[in-house]
């Protein structure tokens, strides 16, 4: 496949349903557009739908940029019943008594977790371990010692608390809205809620809402997206369609400057990433430091 026409580059909002991977999405996108150079910004499980932000053409470079941004979702957390891979993807193995549960005890729960800094991933996940995926040596029965990772966590909002019953025995959804950071696996929040409440639970329902600056008001559903009749005009395009990094309007002088591999001299205070532009046109993403202006991905 070809390089996309200028017309088919520039940053897609899409509204992932439940069901295909965030790789399907791009494979989807690939062959709709004719290319290969097309990246997500972040992984959506199969079983969650929402926004997932894909760049495509030059737009690529931005990839590692927008993929650290903070994520948005609302979750649903059945307690009661919990799966191997806490969520539904697996077949329930351990149920408990739900009678105790009630909102101040949540709400207690989500206190502590709210002031999280560590997170161990769940074992059926992606995360490496030895060269290897963990959920490859979780399908092979491996009792596999998984490390906690840094994470942060900047707020959960207890939504809404419903009982019913599930094949008989009593379950509790609890609906909650979580901003979090980079690498913070929703499933095993899940996980970690139940054993703070002292019953087994799962992650059942989840959609992200905010991929960093990218909303589902800004997401277009995959169907639409993949159409190469509509996907051109549903590309953003130019300094605007790109949010999360500070802007920095350069002059001629300047611009040319960076992409002759040369550092120009700034006013600025340092900072770690930020657009620079000419006009409408995109220079580079730059960082600031010394009073100079260093390329870190050129357009």
């Amino acid at each position: 496949m070809n390089s996309p026409t200028p017309g088919h580059e520039g940053i897609l909002v899409v509204d992932k349903p439940v069901g295909p991977t965030s790789f399907d999405v791009v494979h989807k996108l690939r062959r709709a557009m004719g290319t290969r150079e097309i990246g997500h910004c972040g992984t959506l499980d199969p079983l969650a739908s929402g926004v997932v932000v894909v760049c495509v053409g030059r737009y690529t470079r931005l990839v590692r940029f927008l993929t650290a941004d903070d994520k948005r979702y609302r979750a649903t957390v059945t307690l009661g019943c919990s799966t191997p891979s806490f969520d539904r993807e697996t077949a329930p193995d351990a149920f408990g008594d739900v009678a105790a549960v009630d909102a101040r005890r949540v709400l207690a729960a989500l206190s502590v977790l709210e002031r999280q800094t560590t997170q161990v991933p769940p074992l059926h996940s992606a995360v490496q371990k030895d060269g290897e995926r963990l959920y490859q040596k979780a399908r092979r029965g491996e009792v596999v010692d998984v490390a906690a990772r840094d994470v942060m966590v900047r707020a959960l909002r207890l939504v809404g608390l419903s009982s019913r019953a599930d094949d008989g025995r009593a379950v509790v959804d609890v609906d909650v809205d979580l901003d979090v950071g980079k690498g913070y696996f929703v499933r095993a929040f899940a996980r970690d809620l139940g054993a703070a409440l002292g019953c087994p639970a799962h992650l059942s329902a989840l959609r992200r809402t905010h991929s960093g600056a990218y909303g589902l008001d800004d997401a277009v559903p995959l169907d639409v997206a993949r159409d190469p009749t509509q996907g051109p005009p549903a590309l953003r395009r130019g300094p605007d369609a790109i949010r999360g990094l500070p802007r920095l309007a350069l002059d001629a002088a300047a611009a040319q400057a960076l992409r002759f591999g040369q550092r120009p001299t700034t006013t600025l205070p340092t900072v770690a990433h930020a657009l620079a532009t000419l006009g409408d046109e995109l220079v580079a993403v730059v960082e600031i430091v010394d009073g100079h202006l260093r390329t870190v991905r050129g357009f």
